[in-house]
């Protein structure tokens, strides 16, 4: 083998490895752009998680709340029904206490041959 072409095949060789090493230099900065958006993907999702969370946190008190309105509601309701049988019962005794008086006083008018 020639000094000519053993040089030749030193300076390709020297070219493939800088080649290489230029490649492999652009695979490191590739992956570290692709560690990157994931580690922004990651607090991302992280971040998105956590608002997700809070707003589901607001609507279950929300619905607490509106729970907490409607049983409120029920109970009043119960009272206004409690209170208006009631008002019915009084009613009732109150049309048989006036009943009996009339009765009473045209038995009384009866018996004293009226008035008039």
């Amino acid at each position: 083998m020639s000094e000519n072409t053993l040089n030749l095949i030193l300076q390709r060789l020297y070219k493939m490895e800088h080649g290489q090493t230029q490649h492999f230099g652009q695979i490191d900065q590739r992956f570290g752009q692709i560690d990157q958006r994931f580690e922004r993907i990651e607090r991302e999702q992280t971040r998105l998680r956590t608002d997700l969370l809070d707003q589901m946190e607001r609507v279950l008190n929300g619905m607490q709340l509106v729970r907490d309105d409607v049983t409120v509601a029920m109970a009043y309701g119960a009272r206004a029904d409690s209170a208006t049988d009631a008002t019915a019962a009084i009613q009732r005794s109150l049309q048989s206490q006036v009943g009996q008086l009339r009765t009473r006083v045209e038995r009384l008018e009866g018996k004293h041959g009226g008035a008039g």
